[in-house]
């Protein structure tokens, strides 16, 4: 990998604040109350935009003709158009406040969630019209998932101290089904499968988890898993005995042939769509033990092309090699002292865009990551100096960005791990690929950078 060292491949953001257009065409960035709109290709300026505020939070429309920008701690929304610059809309939440904001998959409504979970609104930006929904479950974390061709919308709601499901048409934002879910005490989760048919609802209750497939097709559930459950398995009920614990979140692979069931004790089970069975499974096993030969495992350690007779080593001076030494005890970190009711969780968890590899990283190794080929039940490790912050798979090909608390970068590919070269004084916190998958765009909180694939 080779980045061009030309510093107009450099800017200035504030916040994190630059993204791709979905099209690949456009590069936005902010900085401070500025928008700039810039051709990916050439880098020039298309347009520019001043915001009324602060720009805090940005997002492309799915079809590349808007951008909204947002200042949620003042709830001011502006919409401006790529192709007409004198266009603009705005919108204001007034006294519900505004907590998040996010396009609907077709680009004609915007939505946003006010303070406290207190209703949902979409705002029409063709018939300047605006629809509501309340009474949404404030305890859940995945309350509100659009179905991937998104003519679906799936919400969370509590009425009367009952959780249920309620799917609404986003055409016309009325409910087309409303799910119940009598088996589940709560509803803590939901997803929609790949190919739209399906809606996994969960509950994530230590006393009683249980997993629901909905079928939208047939209408009616198609399994039940529960990881507690001991009975004998029947029609809708399967019983994975006692490896897995609680269940923390679910995960479509992107092909829909799998779903990934995490679970509180470091536990993932992949369930057959076919025979909603228990397929394959991962432990985060502390110790990395010499049980499968293709398990790699690659350290940070000192480079010794960049470093003699030094006693300490900056983080510019490390790299990533691979150890053949077992076992290997992996690094467990340090809870806060003063958090005494959080429960360790799975941190990262991302599959790659062809669904064969798996990347996850735990709140009890920080400074680890795993990348799990499920095809062949391999693992690789990466064992890091400081703890891993974020990662980013490539849209196209297998290819994985790492970042930790630390300026180096790594990359992941089948043939092994190298470093990302950033130019000086840079450092990178995360990162967003360019949707052909040639580029990425890598930044910090205040700067960013282009580099290109070699």
């Amino acid at each position: 990998m080779a980045v061009n060292s030309n510093e107009d491949k450099v800017f200035r953001i504030s916040n994190r604040l630059c993204e791709f257009s979905h099209n690949g065409a456009y590069l936005a960035i902010a900085f401070q109350t500025n928008l700039l709109i810039k051709d990916t290709k050439t880098l020039d300026t298309c347009q520019s935009y001043v915001f009324t505020d602060v720009i805090q939070y940005i997002e492309w429309s799915s079809n590349s003709e808007y951008i909204l920008c947002a200042n949620t701690k003042k709830a001011i929304i502006q919409v401006y158009s790529i192709h007409y610059p004198d266009w603009k809309c705005r919108l204001t939440e007034g006294s519900a406040g505004l907590q998040g904001v996010t396009w609907s998959p077709d680009s004609k409504y915007i939505i946003t969630t006010a303070d406290f979970n207190i209703q949902i609104s979409m705002w029409n930006l063709e018939e300047h019209t605006v629809s509501y929904i309340q009474n949404l479950k404030t305890s859940a974390f995945d309350k509100v998932h659009f179905s991937p061709s998104g003519d679906r919308l799936a919400v969370i709601v509590t009425e009367e101290g009952k959780d249920q499901v309620e799917i609404y048409k986003t055409d016309s934002w009325k409910i087309s089904r409303k799910l119940l879910c009598d088996r589940l005490c709560s509803i803590d989760g939901i997803r929609w499968s790949p190919n739209n048919e399906l809606l996994c609802i969960w509950c994530s209750s230590p006393a009683e988890p249980k997993l629901i497939v909905y079928s939208t097709v047939w209408e009616k559930p198609v399994v039940v898993f529960s990881p507690l459950d001991t009975a004998q398995p029947s029609e809708l009920t399967y019983n994975y005995g006692k490896e897995l614990k609680g269940i923390e979140k679910v995960e479509w692979t992107p092909s829909g042939q799998f779903l990934a069931v995490i679970g509180f004790n470091e536990v993932v089970v992949l369930l057959n769509y076919i025979t909603w069975k228990p397929l394959s499974q991962l432990y985060l096993d502390p110790v990395i033990r010499e049980c499968n030969y293709l398990t790699k495992v690659y350290k940070e350690c000192v480079d010794p092309k960049k470093i003699c007779n030094k006693r300490l080593a900056s983080c510019e001076e490390r790299t990533l090699r691979e150890v053949h030494e077992r076992p290997i005890c992996i690094e467990i970190g340090r809870k806060d002292s003063n958090d005494n009711f959080s429960v360790a969780k799975f941190q990262l968890f991302e599959f790659s865009a062809c669904g064969q590899y798996l990347a996850l990283k735990h709140d009890l190794y920080p400074t680890t990551l795993w990348i799990w080929d499920i095809s062949t039940d391999y693992l690789d490790y990466l064992l890091l100096e400081s703890p891993v912050t974020a990662i980013k798979w490539n849209p196209i090909h297998p290819r994985l960005l790492v970042f930790s608390e630390c300026i180096r970068v790594y990359e992941w590919t089948r043939q092994g791990v190298r470093s990302v070269p950033l130019i000086k004084n840079m450092s990178a916190i995360d990162a967003h690929w360019h949707p052909a998958g040639k580029k990425a765009l890598l930044y910090s909180y205040n700067k960013a950078m282009i580099y290109d694939i070699a």
